[in-house]
């Protein structure tokens, strides 16, 4: 059954997709050139070609500090070895200058090492609830995307996510999102998902790519095969799906082969399918019998993602020291078992945040080598990802020998420290975010309880301490924009940790009461207390709104509030905008309910998922 080809389902998802960019393929002589290469690098080399480490913390405990510059120690490290890349985290971005100053150390390192091959520099630069940079641009998160109806909207929002990581010299973006988020109980994807409807995942997810690609950026699609139908978070547990070769067909693998053709990488998801993949293994701490998860599994990486899918570009693992995998499986045995299951890049394979971590990634490499040459390791499997990688280097101009390169220098996006300083968060930018972030609100339900005049005294309930500043600013922005708002009538009341008797005293003399809802399942756990501010504030003789800020689910659980809204990404601010380019990055979407909800524009988008 998994050998059958599916021509009638690639040819419905392919019709999907329209690119820009484009390149052509490798000459001849270049293509043998990369052969050459391969054939005459060292099993050590080519087994650090194909690993991604982080240099995300130094030290432990008191000590432990972010990497905001190499030290000599790391710089070693990247010089001895000559990574296929480094993935970089918050901890490494604390600004644009400082970012593209630490890339191109990490590039320099790599290169007096005598490397053949730049670094690939990867992120986790989703937009909206999952961004890594601390200074630029947000953008309001795939969900929001899609509810604006628009998929000329995700193009822009991943240009700009595109063009400040390029200036700073990162030139790998795992994103888009490509996961059906079908499950509302689903703990880690959500909002980070466009929509529940496969369709519409594909079709936001061509255009997010293409939106990266015009900026020489790569996109690496995750988690493959789908991430979106599970109740457990593969960082802290390995979870399950039981669904059948033929269900995934139906929905979670739509996206993918969707846009497949156009996917630089495609990252794996560390989830059991013990309906597709049969093979167990014993867990090293549980003892229980579990299935190899997608990222070890043949079947799944080779039989369905190459041979059915026909995907021919880099398959990269998840994070190798997530619990599903650390915790459960030996660390050779992982490397072993994807890599043999077609695995052509180990994302984080070892912590690296100390010199016992530098120490043991010696060991790692080493034992990876000896399992190639005692045949463990398929050598055949080695070259042929090393050979898939630097083929992927070349299409984007990052090898050393230019002759080898599809893009050449003179189209691709060069690194400057001057140029990111006032690209990253740019004006120009953070005004694509902002009618993006406008456009993508919802209105569930509005029985005459919006817009809110400025003669009525408004409550304002959030859940979280920097939610306060996302309202400050959405006022701010009324003002901008010459919207009539009395600011004195607009009081804002922080509900952490506050006990329920006093939150439902804040609402006293109120005519509206709008409380800022923010769920990450469908475990609604402020149901009750909603409620409660639903009757009373009509005993007062005022309107109720229940704003959704993250998953949308929630909007089902107080069906009597006068009014409804939904904006998608519940991340406060940590200070106001400054409003110069390179300040630090926050998210709009909060600001702009409250500006639509005080009349700034009138709301126009609709729900991306089905409420049930």
């Amino acid at each position: 059954m998994l050998k059958k080809r599916l021509s009638v389902f690639m040819a419905m998802c392919m019709t999907l997709t329209t690119f820009v960019f484009s390149a052509s393929p490798l000459t001849a002589r270049a293509d043998d050139k990369i052969k050459d290469m391969v054939d005459n690098m060292t099993t050590q080399q080519k087994v650090a070609q194909m690993l991604m480490p982080a240099f995300r913390y130094w030290e432990t405990g008191d000590t432990k500090e972010d990497v905001t510059e190499l030290n000599a120690a790391q710089k070693a490290t990247l010089s001895k070895y000559g990574f296929g890349g480094v993935i970089v985290f918050a901890q490494n971005c604390q600004d644009a200058k400082q970012t593209t100053s630490l890339i191109k150390s990490m590039q320099t390192a790599n290169l007096e090492g005598g490397a053949e091959s730049s670094l690939l520099i990867s992120i986790d630069q989703e937009g909206g609830y999952i961004t890594r940079l601390n200074t630029g641009t947000a953008m309001p998160g795939n969900m929001a995307i899609a509810a604006t109806g628009e998929t000329e909207n995700a193009y822009r929002a991943a240009y700009v996510i595109g063009n400040e990581l390029a200036v700073q010299g990162i030139n790998v973006d795992f994103a888009p999102v490509m996961d059906v988020n079908n499950n509302p109980a689903n703990p880690i994807i959500g909002v980070r998902s466009f929509s529940d409807n496969p369709e519409v995942v594909a079709q936001f997810g061509a255009k997010y790519i293409e939106g990266l690609h015009n900026n020489g950026v790569m996109a690496a699609l995750k988690h493959f095969p789908g991430h979106g139908d599970t109740s457990t978070d593969s960082h802290t547990g390995l979870p399950k799906i039981d669904k059948t070769y033929d269900e995934l067909k139906q929905v979670e693998l739509v996206p993918f082969a969707g846009v497949a053709k156009n996917a630089d990488f495609i990252m794996t998801a560390h989830i059991q399918y013990p309906k597709i993949e049969s093979q167990t293994y014993i867990s090293k701490s549980t003892g229980e019998e579990i299935y190899l998860p997608a990222t070890l599994s043949k079947t799944i990486l080779t039989d369905i993602l190459r041979q059915d899918i026909g995907y021919e570009g880099v398959v990269i693992t998840d994070a190798m020291d997530m619990a599903a995998i650390s915790e459960h499986f030996d660390e050779m045995d992982s490397a072993r078992l994807a890599i043999n299951a077609g695995a052509d890049m180990i994302l984080m394979p070892v912590d690296l945040q100390s010199q016992e971590g530098l120490d043991h990634l010696d060991k790692y490499i080493a034992g990876v080598v000896a399992q190639i040459n005692d045949g463990s390791i398929s050598s055949e499997r080695v070259d042929e990802s090393v050979y898939r990688i630097l083929k992927m280097k070349a299409k984007y101009g990052l090898m050393h020998d230019d002759s080898l390169n599809l893009m050449k220098k003179s189209s691709r996006i060069t690194p400057s420290e001057a140029v990111a300083e006032k690209t990253v968060g740019s004006k120009a930018h953070h005004e694509i975010e902002w009618s993006i972030a406008v456009d993508a609100i919802t209105a569930v339900k509005n029985d005459d309880a919006f817009p809110i005049t400025s003669e009525q005294k408004a409550v304002v309930l959030y859940p979280a301490a920097n939610q306060a500043n996302s309202i400050l600013y959405g006022i701010e922005k009324l003002k901008e924009a010459k919207v009539s708002v009395n600011s004195d009538n607009i009081v804002s009341v922080s509900t952490k940790d506050m006990p329920e008797e006093s939150v439902l005293s804040a609402i006293d003399g109120a005519d509206v009461v709008i409380m800022i809802s923010a769920n990450y399942s469908a475990d609604f756990a402020n149901q009750d207390l909603a409620n409660k501010l639903l009757t009373k504030t009509h005993e007062n003789g005022g309107k109720f709104i229940l704003l959704s800020a993250q998953l949308p689910y929630d909007v089902t659980m107080c069906p009597g509030a006068d009014g409804i809204m939904a904006c998608y990404c519940a991340k406060g601010m940590a200070e106001l905008p400054t409003g110069k380019p390179d300040s630090k990055q926050y998210n709009p979407n909060i600001p702009a309910a409250i500006y639509t909800l005080f009349g700034g524009s009138n709301p126009t988008g609709k729900l991306p998922v089905t409420i049930k």
